[in-house]
């Protein structure tokens, strides 16, 4: 049996237990077609409050017809390896390479090709970096693909989809609950630009009693993984306006400025102390204008489209006009 550090090393699969209480583990498979007339994430995960109130689901959001769905399983229809990412949920099963998929909106199977995944290290084994290590932190993040290539077709209530030479990513959560208030933004969707991905997050952390605005962001860019975050000595700047959000980071002599634009949206579940009560607006229609510079030159920039934009809660907290950490 795999032990702690094998999981704190593969942040990608099944970090919790069947046991536990007050408990939550999810993955985000985004999916968005060649034509980008389709942009779906699929959600398999957990949810434990305690021994009788437990379930497995899936929930999906289909970006383009603003819905949502969310199918209840019976948790003994949950299994996961213990060694690899292999999600099994009924009929529905998940891992790196594949989807294969049994719901009313969505029936085939995808294959998941020449994924990139991030970047990993002794001290940093994953996005959260040295945050990694902190035991009973609210909640983890872990990033499994910044880019693959998607073969395959759909079947369902939501149409015959086609999603050869489309574009996928996979992210994931586990913890007890979603932050007090949060800013998560991605795209992987950048023209001429490809193989390309940005996942940016910024959110309430609960420390010690107290709370810092934390981030995390990776950019994928011209075959380059460029890194900002609260642990890499980092700064950052944050504005939530009325028809964006716009987000700058520096570390050392680079600047990445983002401008994400808000598109329409539909209302996912999100965890609260193991349950599946709370709520959040997503769009997976949004458009973000990327720069990154080094010494005030342009290194790269680009319009990332059929991007993931979601602003939950009382960002005040997180906004600054200043340089912080």
């Amino acid at each position: 049996m795999p032990g702690l550090f094998h999981k704190l090393y593969h942040p990608e699969i099944f970090q919790g237990s069947l046991s536990k209480q007050k408990y939550f583990e999810g993955w985000y498979y985004k999916l968005v077609s060649a034509d980008e007339q389709h942009a779906v994430a699929v959600i398999p995960g957990i949810a434990i409050y305690d021994d009788t109130d437990h379930h497995a689901f899936i929930q999906v959001i289909n970006g383009v017809r603003q819905t949502t769905s969310y199918h209840r399983f019976p948790l003994e229809q949950f299994s996961a390896d213990e060694d690899t990412l292999k999600i099994d949920i009924g009929k529905n099963h998940f891992s790196k390479t594949s989807v294969s998929l049994d719901l009313p909106e969505l029936k085939g199977d995808i294959t998941l090709q020449d994924s990139i995944p991030l970047v990993s290290s002794l001290l940093s084994p994953g996005i959260m970096g040295w945050y990694s290590f902190m035991p009973s932190m609210q909640c983890y993040h872990g990033v499994v693909s910044l880019h693959h290539v998607l073969e395959g077709k759909t079947s369902g209530t939501a149409g015959e989809i086609e999603w050869s030479k489309g574009v996928g990513y996979i992210e994931k959560d586990w913890g007890t609950s979603f932050p007090k208030c949060w800013i998560w933004i991605h795209s992987n969707n950048f023209k001429d630009q490809s193989p390309a991905s940005l996942m940016a997050s910024v959110a309430h952390i609960p420390w010690m009693g107290r709370y810092f605005p934390g981030f995390i962001v990776v950019l994928l860019a011209g075959g380059i993984e460029y890194r900002f975050a609260t642990y890499n000595g980092s700064r950052m700047k944050c504005s939530v306006l009325e028809d964006r959000v716009v987000l700058e980071f520096r570390r050392g002599d680079l600047h990445l400025s983002i401008h994400a634009f808000r598109g329409p949206t539909a209302v996912l579940r999100s965890p609260l102390t193991g349950q599946m009560t709370g709520k959040v607006n997503e769009s997976l229609q949004a458009r973000v204008e990327v720069a990154l510079s080094r010494s005030g030159q342009t290194i790269w920039e680009s319009t990332g489209t059929s991007a993931g934009l979601e602003v939950a809660g009382d960002t005040t907290i997180l906004e600054s006009e200043s340089w912080r950490r």
